[in-house]
């Protein structure tokens, strides 16, 4: 498959317009797509009334690699990983302080999966369809206390993710995204009912006021500076439902003039236009350029029908969009990302062809544009080095016959996953100057 992308959820940018359109009347996004979809023109099986579940990929398996394991061999950071950046200064304006800084193929956010239909502590009881909903709400009003997600199964995986960007697909390909039936782990995990919490703390590129546009199936929530600025999807967690008539109640609400939001729609995602309306934009928040803001994901799967999710972000001007916008009034956005990373639309539907993925929606790959010079919103270095303090404490932690939710919890942090090797690969390589190809989006 190519030696690019890493998954297995960042940036800003201002609002361009619409995208550069070719004599022959199609945007370069649209002539990346139509590519993208070749590989997705292939032949249903005749005799399949449901479609296989994507069959299981072996952690380090090259020839048939999982999502999360491509999505660490971007497609533009592989000449590009250079050292720890130190002594740089990441409120220069030079670009290439930033670039550098970010490349090293550490600058991602840190996440965990967790089945909630699979309790590890006594206290905690298996959850269900309405019941996940009502968690994911008590997990925000709890302030996002980690440890309520800490009395579920988390598989061995320590995923990495340097943005949020994946086609919509059907949800059993969700366990192989995140590799949670790879290897030797504990237990099996079935695709619905599930979360998954992303964390880190980032520096913002520039100064202004922001505000992120995206999507989950089943639901995306995001967490920027200790405030909830979005939430998308089929479900809405604040509000404690499951229904779609009250997600389209709250997306009227919200791009109303009081609400002061966008709903965005893009030709590319037609079902998402049709079913929710488009992607919705979040509440605005004011960032300085330089300085340090912590931020959290969750995403979340429940019935185990469809899959699929994007975090894009905008520069906001005035009061910024507000209302319903048609495909040809949307503006392109950037791509919410921590390093250098893009995604590769090609390679995707490759993926999916390979995995039998297209089957479950059709044979066209359902993505929105995204600008490729996405600005980077850096993790600091404290939490880099927080991150690497944890990994040796919990190496320590294996030799402890502690068989707690949290020991069994410190022993999967300790563990080494073949998206980690495939980083250090890629600087290998790069190293002895092999390049990769870099994907043009404009």
């Amino acid at each position: 498959m190519g030696k690019r992308i890493i998954f297995s959820l960042f940036s800003l940018i201002c609002i361009l317009a619409q995208p550069v359109m070719a004599n022959d009347g199609m945007s370069e996004w649209d002539k990346l797509m139509a590519e993208a979809n070749k590989t997705l023109q292939v032949e249903q099986p005749a005799a399949a009334s449901t479609p296989a579940a994507a069959p299981a990929t072996p952690a380090g398996n090259q020839e048939n690699p999982s999502w999360d394991t491509m999505v660490k061999r971007s497609n533009t950071a592989m000449d590009r990983f250079s050292d720890n950046g130190q002594g740089f200064d990441i409120t220069s304006t030079d670009k290439r302080a930033v670039t550098k800084l970010s490349a090293d193929g550490t600058s991602t956010l840190t996440g965990r999966f967790y089945d909630l239909k699979q309790p590890i502590s006594k206290d905690a009881k298996p959850l269900y369809n309405h019941q996940v909903v009502s968690f994911i709400k008590n997990f925000m009003d709890a302030d996002w206390d980690p440890s309520m997600l800490e009395q579920y199964y988390s598989p061995d995986v320590k995923l990495e993710a340097p943005y949020l960007y994946l086609p919509r697909c059907k949800a059993s390909y969700a366990p192989e995204a995140f590799q949670c039936n790879s290897g030797n782990q504990e237990r099996k995990v079935a695709p619905q009912n599930w979360v998954v919490h992303y964390s880190g703390t980032v520096i913002a590129p520039e100064s202004g006021n922001f505000r992120f546009v995206g999507m989950g199936d089943d639901a995306i929530v995001v967490r920027f500076d200790n405030k909830v600025v979005l939430e998308a999807g089929w479900s809405i967690p604040s509000r404690d439902h499951m229904t779609l008539g009250i997600t389209r109640e709250y997306q009227n609400e919200i791009t109303s003039p009081k609400g002061g939001c966008a709903l965005y729609q893009y030709k590319s995602i037609p079902h998402w236009n049709k079913m929710l309306g488009g992607l919705p934009s979040g509440r605005h928040f004011h960032v300085t350029k330089g300085k340090a803001y912590p931020i959290e994901i969750l995403l979340s799967e429940i019935p185990g029908n469809e899959f699929g999710y994007c975090l894009l972000i905008e520069k906001v001007k005035g009061n910024g969009d507000r209302g319903k916008f048609s495909p040809e009034e949307s503006p392109t956005l950037a791509l919410f990302r921590t390093n250098e990373m893009l995604p590769d639309l090609k390679e995707i539907g490759e993926m999916f062809k390979k995995n039998g993925i297209n089957y479950a929606v059709g044979k066209e790959l359902e993505a929105p544009p995204f600008k490729e010079d996405s600005p980077i919103w850096v993790l600091t270095e404290e939490t880099k080095q927080k991150r690497s303090t944890m990994e040796r404490v919990s190496a320590i932690n294996l030799n402890s016959e502690d068989d707690t939710a949290m020991g069994r919890r410190n022993k999967r942090n300790a563990s080494d996953t073949s998206g980690n090797n495939c980083i250090k690969k890629a600087r290998k390589k790069v190293k002895k100057g092999k390049k990769s190809k870099k994907l043009n989006l404009n």
